[in-house]
């Protein structure tokens, strides 16, 4: 979109500037040819340019006759490029869109793993911004065409599905059967309901967290499919008491996760099957030493249990979940040593 308008304000500052030239040639040229005024100069030589026939101002001369019929002829290339000119852009702009959409779908088709968010209001920018700095896949369903223009400006490289998410079709356009998991925040909780009780059907292994306003929703979010409902209500309150009774804990985390201060993350991090930490301990591992990380937290696989600010001897096993504390850079790092 941004290239777009850049080359459409190219295109006018570029007619602009012809149009001006050759306006200028003319009121000079008559006003020296045939000594008229600058009024009677630019009304001949629009009237001549435009080639809209009205009645001279006064009998040409015969230079005055020959320097007409070169406006005349100007005018006629000049609205030819202009007509040539505004086409070719717009049939370059509906080509480049439609080769971006063939390409975003063919793209989104091959994803696995990947997030679907059915929503981009005020929470869904606010996922949006934290699953780009996660450098996490996502694909983002939303049907008002005025937040579609928005992104489209500011995220020119997101994956957008265009429609609404209550329709199975549209969540198979997300390629929402291999989804790992879908985030519903749309307006109203009986579309979140929709979305959830499609998202369950059509991929009954995903995560699904829903939104929900009302709190007489939330149980029937949880039996349609919901892993998790979030309300906002709720979270706004728990801030809210938090701000007011730990004001530095939460200035900490608010600089952590959205400051340009630091750029640190609290990530959890999957072992997987075969992995080279398996049966390691922490202490032999050397995660922080190795990745600059620190481990927060490990989720235990076996017994789903939590240990907390854990000790050099802890053992990690496959399908444990690692809480850790680090820049994506470093996430990364880790993301590599797993798979040695």
């Amino acid at each position: 979109m941004v290239k777009r308008n850049d080359n459409l304000r190219q295109n006018l500052i570029t007619i602009s500037i012809i149009l001006f030239l050759l306006l200028s040639i003319g009121i000079s040229g008559y006003m020296l040819i045939e000594g008229w005024g600058l009024l009677d100069a630019l009304y001949m030589t629009i009237i001549s340019f435009s080639t809209v026939g009205f009645k001279e101002v006064a009998t040409l001369g015969e230079f005055g006759r020959i320097f007409t019929m070169i406006i005349i002829l100007s005018g006629m290339v000049f609205i030819a490029m202009l007509s040539a000119s505004v086409t070719s852009l717009f049939v370059r702009n509906e080509l480049l869109a439609s080769r971006k959409k063939k390409k975003m779908k063919k793209t989104i088709r091959n994803l696995k793993g990947h997030t679907i968010l059915c929503g981009a209001g005020d929470t869904g920018t606010t996922i949006i911004e934290e699953f780009r700095h996660a450098r996490k896949p996502f694909v983002v369903i939303e049907e008002k065409q005025e937040i579609l223009e928005k992104l489209d400006e500011q995220y020119p490289d997101l994956f957008i599905v265009a429609g609404d998410a209550t329709k199975d079709e549209i969540l198979m356009e997300a390629n929402i059967k291999n989804a790992g998991g879908l985030i519903t925040t749309l307006s109203l909780d009986a579309d979140n309901l929709f979305v959830v009780v499609s998202a369950r059907d059509l991929n009954p292994n995903m995560n699904i967290i829903s939104r929900s306003v009302d709190p007489h929703t939330e149980s029937k979010l949880y039996r349609a499919g919901a892993n998790y409902v979030i309300s906002p209500n709720m979270v706004e309150g728990l801030r809210m008491a938090s701000v007011m009774l730990r004001p530095t804990v939460v200035n900490f985390l608010e600089v952590m996760m959205r400051g340009n201060e630091l750029s640190f993350r609290m990530e959890e991090i999957n072992v997987p099957k075969g992995a080279s930490l398996h049966e390691e301990s922490l202490q032999k591992a050397q995660i922080p030493q190795r990745t600059g990380l620190i481990v927060i937290a490990v989720k235990k696989a076996r017994g789903s249990k939590w240990v907390f600010n854990p000790s050099s001897s802890t053992i990690l096993h496959e399908n444990d979940k690692l809480i850790v504390l680090g820049d994506p850079d470093k996430i990364d790092k880790l993301h590599t040593l797993l798979k040695e």
